[in-house]
């Protein structure tokens, strides 16, 4: 068995932060330094350079926390494939999916889980910051998200496909349509824009700001952020404000809501992503699959 104690030193060396680390694990500072100090005492080697002003990692440090990171996904990964086997499976996935691509893959996922019953697959929603993490520390073994995803890994170590594409559309109740005139300018100078963008990450405000400034050559004033579709769709419906939303959440979920075109009507990707030098075989079973 791992020491999981191994993840002091992991968090240590993304944060680094003594405090951070021993806040993030619920224990003291001393505890922190104490397993740090034995480690590089097993080790022969310093892995942080420390002073009262910082803490940074050794050169030594940084690739100690690039393979042990690496081992500690291969290794769960193995818990996992022999917990499903163990189970009657012959494999396990673990599948991230963003805020709206849910709506939009249930084929896929159906399709997989009857052609191969003997692999379980747990699928799991996130927003597209904590789906991109989560696939590079080897919690989920696939994503399914916009392409905006990509930008977080390199093109050399992310196996992607697309599988489908969707125009964006602004989205209002037939009130809000009303009182603008039908007029969609109109309404994102005068209407909340409700989003599920984040503030940082690969679906951040940011990029909304620049997306809707290329589309209609300003920026809403009144922006207000949600962390669900349900959240989202909920506000347009209650006359609070309007949205921008999938062409497919407007099929699937967009009833009673009027919907707008936007200028360059461009095509959105959703990509499955996996990672290259990912060892579970039921990962390119699926990805092969798709």
């Amino acid at each position: 068995m791992i020491n999981r104690k191994i993840h002091y030193f992991i968090t240590l060396a993304e944060c680094l932060s003594f405090t951070q680390t021993a806040a993030r694990h619920n224990v003291s500072q001393t505890a922190i330094s104490q397993y740090i100090s034995g480690l590089e005492e097993r080790l022969g080697v310093r892995l942080f350079e420390r002073n009262q002003r910082a803490v940074e990692l050794t050169e030594a440090g940084k690739c100690y926390y690039t393979h042990i990171t690496r081992m500690l996904q291969q290794y769960d990964e193995t818990l996992e494939q022999i917990m499903a086997i163990d189970q009657g499976y012959a494999g396990s996935l673990k599948v991230g999916v963003g805020v709206y691509e849910y709506c939009n893959t249930e084929g896929f996922f159906s399709d997989f889980l009857n052609s191969h019953p003997e692999i379980k697959v747990d699928i799991m929603q996130y927003p597209y910051s904590e789906l991109t993490e989560k696939l590079r520390l080897g919690e989920l073994n696939l994503i399914i998200g916009d392409a905006l995803c990509e930008d977080s890994f390199s093109r050399l170590g992310l196996q992607s496909r697309t599988l489908f594409t969707s125009p964006n559309y602004i989205v209002a109740a037939p009130e809000v349509a009303e009182r603008n005139g039908g007029d969609l300018r109109a309404m994102l100078k005068r209407e909340c824009l409700i989003t599920t963008c984040e503030n940082s990450g690969p679906s951040s405000l940011r990029m909304l700001r620049a997306l809707v400034q290329d589309e209609f050559g300003f920026v809403p004033s009144n922006i207000s952020q949600t962390n669900s579709l349900d959240a989202q769709l909920m506000l347009v419906r209650a006359r609070h404000g309007v949205a921008m939303v999938p062409g497919f959440i407007v099929d699937a979920q967009g009833a009673g809501l009027v919907r707008f075109e936007l200028p360059s009507r461009r095509e959105i990707s959703y990509r499955l992503m996996c990672l290259k030098d990912s060892k579970n075989p039921a990962v390119q079973l699926f990805f092969d699959f798709v």
